[in-house]
């Protein structure tokens, strides 16, 4: 599956930025303007994360999970190393470059295409930041924390410090520090639980003790989940019960319809739907019913022409998936098998990109100028869009 392809693509580092923020006023300005990238260079960092509570599933001790973060950097992060793809990896990055080409996932021999992601990795935080609201993403199955670094990067980019975690047994690779731990066809009803888990243990862990670069710059009562596929259920069924959230977005994906919404739950939530999603497509009444069970506001994008995988960056990343037609390149239309082509890469995120801004800071903030924003189909070519107050 993992085949790094040879776009072209800058990932956060094209973002023009033409001043530094040093105030806790202009830090707030960040948010404002969520149809253009954030005023923010963007670092990433990785920290492996243990909750001692719980065991692994598909292995032996605690369960453990390596954590991405995106978090808006110093003027300086260019003095850092640019992030690539296989640095997501890690120290296991030799490992897991073996374990793919015996899978046959990887070419036998040779170099690897190795996508730039435009982020600094380690770089400082900046130093005008206040409290940062929290993201928390979970990526889709059998895949990996990064699927979705180009909306991290640009989520950060506008002051949000973005966590996502690869959950572990479900995960494509899981690079640990004592060896790289596999996806493992786990029974679902457990793997579900693990993630939801894995979510809210996030939140305890960055709100309570996180990592020594955020310590003192976590906005603890502004704090979201966003998902992608089977990341999408995830955070949609751990909202039920996670009432520290109070936003959460949908990509591609729905929710069970039992347990119904409790009363209790007051999230905004947006959701983000392909028409021509034939993964999706069979659970479209489920996505339908949780919508209407959701507290308002609610805000509803229907993509036209879009696939299952252009919610995330995997038609970049994964040059098997380049073609297949499911949100990367031609696709053929559910019913009719009319050819269509999918949204080109940089317009379908330019599109999620702005909505999803808009909506965590009007949701976390209440300013105007995003409450407004979300008042319109700003792409009326590309999307059907509703907003539920009621």
């Amino acid at each position: 599956m993992w085949l790094w392809g040879v776009a072209m693509f800058t990932g956060c580092s094209e973002q023009g930025r033409e001043k530094s923020f040093s105030s806790q006023h202009d830090f707030a300005e960040a948010f404002l303007i969520p149809w253009e990238p954030g005023p923010y260079l963007v670092g990433n960092t990785s920290f492996v994360l243990e909750d001692p509570s719980r065991r692994l599933s598909c292995g032996t001790g605690n369960r453990r999970l390596v954590t991405e973060f995106w978090y808006p950097a110093s003027d300086m992060a260019p003095a850092w190393p640019e992030n690539h793809m296989t640095d997501f990896f890690l120290d296991q990055r030799e490992e897991v470059i073996r374990l793919l080409r015996e899978m046959g996932e990887l070419p036998p021999e040779g170099p690897i295409k190795d996508l730039a992601t435009g982020s600094y990795r380690d770089a400082p935080l900046h130093p005008g930041v206040g409290r940062m609201p929290l993201l928390i993403f979970s990526h889709g199955f059998q895949s990996n924390r990064f699927q979705n670094f180009t909306m991290a990067c640009y989520l950060a980019s506008h002051g949000y410090l973005v966590a996502a975690p690869d959950h572990t047994c479900n995960a494509k690779v899981a690079p640990l520090p004592d060896g790289v731990i596999l996806f493992s066809p786990s029974n679902t009803l457990v793997t579900i639980f693990e993630r939801m888990e894995d979510v809210s243990f996030l939140i305890d862990v960055v709100t309570g003790a996180p990592p020594e670069i955020f310590k003192d710059h976590i906005d603890s009562e502004h704090i979201g989940f966003w998902g992608h596929s089977f990341g999408g259920i995830t955070v949609t069924e751990q909202v039920k019960q996670e009432h520290r959230v109070s936003a959460m977005l949908q990509l591609a994906s729905f929710g069970l319809p039992v347990p119904p919404v409790p009363q209790e739950c007051k999230a905004a939530s947006m959701y983000m739907w392909g028409r021509q999603d034939k993964i999706m497509a069979p659970y479209e009444h489920w996505h339908d019913a949780i919508i209407e069970q959701m507290p308002p506001p609610k805000y509803n994008l229907e993509f036209f022409d879009t696939g299952h995988f252009a919610f995330s960056d995997l038609c970049l990343i994964v040059d098997k998936l380049a073609t297949n037609g499911d949100g990367c390149g031609w696709g053929t239309r559910i019913g009719t098998g009319e050819p269509f082509q999918n949204p080109d890469h940089g317009y379908m995120h330019r599109i999620m990109n702005s909505y999803a801004t808009a909506f965590f800071g009007a949701t976390f903030f209440a300013y105007p100028e995003l409450s407004e924003y979300l008042t319109e189909n700003h792409f009326p070519d590309a999307i059907d869009y509703t907003v539920l107050q009621q």
